[in-house]
């Protein structure tokens, strides 16, 4: 077994607060002022307007350089300390830095269909098999007899 690296969660996040109110409603809500970015690789703390400072900034560079994309993603989870007020549920909105999915070439241990299964030639015919032609169709043919005094070599096979 290879040992797998495991990449870096790069993410800038924020909190979301309850609103007590069910959807349609919104359901989580804060003030634009007061909503508070952290960001995971240094621990520093952004404005919800100072998100493109943190794009910006060296440390968040060097992953975009390296073709990393940009995700906005959220989840709600309870929080570690119980609000006072309202229900015990809380949305983080993370803007995440995620390596893009590099489709890797066969690695040897498998292999395609056509490769797998064994190219057997098929004959439909037997070798000494002639073609039909339009006469052989009319030779087969018998002729049937429409009335009974009709004499025929098909009423004297019986």
């Amino acid at each position: 077994m290879y040992k797998k690296e495991k990449l870096p969660f790069v993410a800038l996040s924020g909190k979301l607060f309850s609103t007590g109110r069910k959807s349609p409603a919104f359901e989580f809500s804060t003030r634009a002022t007061n909503f508070k970015l952290e960001c995971s690789i240094t621990k520093r703390k952004y404005r919800f307007s100072e998100v493109l400072k943190w794009w910006q900034s060296p440390e968040i560079q060097k992953y975009v350089k390296e073709g990393w994309e940009l995700y906005i993603e959220s989840k709600t989870q309870e929080p570690y300390k119980q609000p006072k007020y309202g229900e015990n549920l809380e949305q983080i909105i993370c803007f995440r830095m995620k390596k893009p999915y590099q489709k890797r070439g066969n690695l040897g241990t498998f292999k395609t269909v056509e490769q797998s299964v064994p190219f057997v030639p098929q004959q439909f015919a037997p070798d000494h098999a002639e073609p039909v032609t339009k006469n052989d169709l009319d030779d087969m043919d018998d002729k049937i007899p429409l009335e009974e005094g009709d004499s025929d070599e098909w009423n004297n096979q019986f």
